[in-house]
Formats: structure tokens, sequence, C-alpha cells
């Protein structure tokens, strides 16, 4: 190997060789846990737009963490007579991760706090759009996200709540 071709050789490369980098966590399981779907029927329920909520917890044991998203989406449209359709979604999703075991609960705290919502954005995505179109909406009920940025103000502002059970 050249020596221009060797990475180790370049003060920009970044080696990861470390002990803390060569953990493996599988996710083990998603679910959905909850669900909640209704139309909107009053008027007064109904807000000026769209809107999309969620919410991070997370429960570390050891080398398992169980993470669950909950999400609320309040989907506002109109039909082709003008009039205003709403449609409440609220549910849960839970996965359930598994790391090696030389992995503390510390470690797996950190990993929940950072990749919970990449990891389970999509899957919510998928099902309230399912919901959605079941309901007749042609629509993506959920926005595409950065969860790069968004994760890292939620960890800024401490908003993925971790608890850590015996």
């Amino acid at each position: 190997m050249s020596e221009q071709n060797d990475l180790s050789q370049d003060e920009k490369a970044v080696d990861v060789t470390s002990q803390e980098t060569h953990f493996s966590i599988q996710c083990d399981d998603i679910r959905l846990i909850s669900s909640l779907f209704h139309p909107l029927t009053d008027e007064d329920q109904m807000p000026e737009g769209s809107r999309f909520t969620f919410k991070i917890s997370a429960y570390v044991r050891g080398n398992e963490a169980f993470s669950h998203l909950e999400t609320q989406v309040i989907h506002l449209s109109t039909d082709d007579t003008e009039e205003r359709k709403g449609y409440f979604l609220r549910f849960g999703l839970l996965a359930k991760f598994t790391g090696d075991a030389q992995i503390d609960a510390e470690q797996m705290a950190g990993f929940v706090r950072l990749y919970t919502l990449s990891i389970l954005w999509p899957y919510a995505r998928e099902y309230a759009g399912d919901q959605l179109r079941r309901a007749g909406e042609d629509c993506l009920s959920l926005p595409i996200i950065n969860p790069q940025m968004v994760t890292e103000r939620l960890i800024e502002d401490e908003l993925v709540q971790v608890e850590f059970i015996p």
C-alpha cells in the first residue's frame, strides 16, 4: 500500500480504534404500543394549521435500552367543497436495543439520547401516513426532518428523558 493511499498517515483522518467506538448495539424490536385516531368534528378543536409534536423517553437496564417515541399529529385539510376536515392521531412506538456485554448503562443512555429519533422517526412517518391514507387523506402527515439537528436541540435542552431501571 502506498503511503499516499494510507489514511492512517492523513492528519485529517479520524482514528476510531478506541474501545469506546467498538460497541455493537442491535435494535431487537420496534413495536406500536398505543394508538388513538379520530376525526376532529368540532371546529373549535381545529387549530389554524396542521401540528406535529413528539416526545422521547428511554429506560435503560445495563446493556439494554427501551426507547419510547410518542407522537401526536393534528392534520387539517379542505375537501372539494372547501369544508375543513381534521384528524387527531396520537401513537407510541417502542424500540428495544441490546448492546455488547461490556457496554454500561451510561453508554446505552448516551446511545438512545443520540439515536432514538433517527431510528424511530421513519417508522413514525410511515405509520402516521398510513393511518391518514386509510381515512381518505392523500398526504405525508409527518415532515421530513434533519434528525441530527433536532437531536442536538433535544440534548442541549435536556428533552430526552432517560430513566435507569434495576
